[in-house]
């Protein structure tokens, strides 16, 4: 009998995950880091979040103020661009998080609807 080498044992003891897709059967390893990600939730569709982190040029954002989707929301510096960011739907604003001069984060809560 032939004498397994410890790459060998690593490999059987490695455990696979099988995937559905379409009807076919996939064996896959999964790695640690997809193992531990942040999991998908259902974003709040009340709160505004900044996508990139930067620093906020100019506010057009007023609080207690009915916006329509598509009007300019506040003007973000990042990556030595300026981006102009949008509101995404229609409402009334609750609050303002940011003002002119801020630095944020990535995921900073920069306006809330009623």
């Amino acid at each position: 009998m032939k004498k397994e080498s410890n790459e060998e044992q690593a490999c059987r003891k490695i455990r696979y995950k099988t995937l559905m897709i379409h009807g076919e059967k996939y064996r896959t390893l999964f790695p640690n880091k997809f193992r531990n990600r942040k999991k998908w939730q259902k974003p709040d569709e009340k709160i505004i979040l900044s996508v990139l982190p930067g620093k906020v040029v100019e506010v057009f954002a007023k609080e207690n103020g009915l916006v329509r989707a598509g009007d300019t929301m506040l003007v973000l510096e990042a990556m030595k661009m300026q981006n102009t960011c949008y509101y995404p739907h229609s409402g009334r604003i609750k609050k303002v998080n940011v003002k002119k001069g801020d630095k944020i984060p990535k995921g900073f809560v920069m306006v809330e609807y009623e």
